[in-house]
């Protein structure tokens, strides 16, 4: 009889190829006074507060607040909802982000839009 061994999957890039960090800013990222102890160690979402798995928490880069360093992290599904919401109040004043056919060329708006697909893309395939 043989056992097979499941494959373990890979840890998460950190952060990955496909999260713009410019961006990060633009997403609300909590300040650490906010956070639970397990947002503020990297071990559940900064947004939605579920606890995160290695391979498939997102890095979001490192934050300061009041002088202290600290690495939050997210789920896909929060960073596409918080992709959404940041594409609302950017788009309103964005000439290019209103042409259907340039919208692609603003680096924010087209930015945010590619992060929300690819984090929608990526949450049904980790969740």
């Amino acid at each position: 009889m043989s056992h097979r061994t499941a494959a373990r999957p890979a840890p998460a890039e950190h952060p990955p190829a496909s999260f713009p960090a410019d961006l990060a800013p633009l997403l609300g990222i909590p300040d650490l006074a906010t956070l639970t102890p397990a947002q503020a160690a990297g071990r559940a979402c900064v947004w939605g507060g579920g606890q995160l798995r290695l391979d498939t928490a997102v890095d979001l880069g490192e934050t300061r607040h009041d002088g202290v360093h600290y690495f939050p992290q997210s789920c896909w599904p929060c960073i596409a909802e918080r992709a959404y919401l940041a594409l609302a109040p950017h788009s309103v004043d964005c000439a290019p982000c209103h042409d259907r056919d340039r919208w692609r060329e603003c680096p924010i708006g087209g930015g945010l839009h590619q992060l929300r697909v690819t984090a929608l893309a990526a949450a049904r395939g980790n969740c």
